[in-house]
C-alpha cells in the first residue's frame, strides 16, 4: 500500500495529466501557438506537475524512479518558473501527445497497487 503523501501526489499528477489531455483532445499544435490562454493553462499545469514529482522524490525515491518522465516534468517545471529563456510550447505541447500517456498508466498501476 501506497504511503498516503505519495498517493495524494501521484493523484495530483494523474490530475494534471488529465487536464493536459483533455485541452488538447481535437486541437492543433497551432491553436496552442494562437492561444494565449492554453499557454498559460499548459505552463501552470506542468508547473504542478514537476511540483508534485519534486514532493515525490524527497518523500518517496523508490517510487518516483518508476515513473517515466518524471525528472523531466521536474525540469520543465524549473524552466517556467524561473523563465529560462522563455518556454518552448512544442516541448509542452510533444510531451502532453507522446510521453504523459506512459507515465499516465505507470501512476494508474501504482495507485492500484
Amino acid at each position: 500500500m501506497l504511503p498516503r503523501e505519495s498517493r495524494a501526489l501521484l493523484e495530483d499528477a494523474l490530475t494534471q495529466i488529465d487536464d493536459l489531455a483533455s485541452k488538447v483532445a481535437e486541437k492543433s499544435f497551432e491553436y496552442l501557438k494562437s492561444n494565449r490562454d492554453l499557454q498559460a493553462i499548459f505552463e501552470r499545469r506542468f508547473e504542478i506537475l514537476g511540483e508534485a514529482f519534486r514532493r515525490l522524490e524527497r518523500t518517496d525515491p523508490r517510487l518516483f524512479a518508476k515513473v517515466p518522465g518524471a525528472r523531466d516534468a521536474i525540469d520543465m517545471r524549473n524552466i517556467i518558473a524561473h523563465g529560462y529563456d522563455g518556454v518552448d510550447h512544442r516541448v509542452l505541447w510533444e510531451a502532453v501527445s507522446n510521453d504523459l500517456p506512459l507515465m499516465r498508466a505507470t501512476i494508474i498501476r501504482e495507485l492500484a497497487s
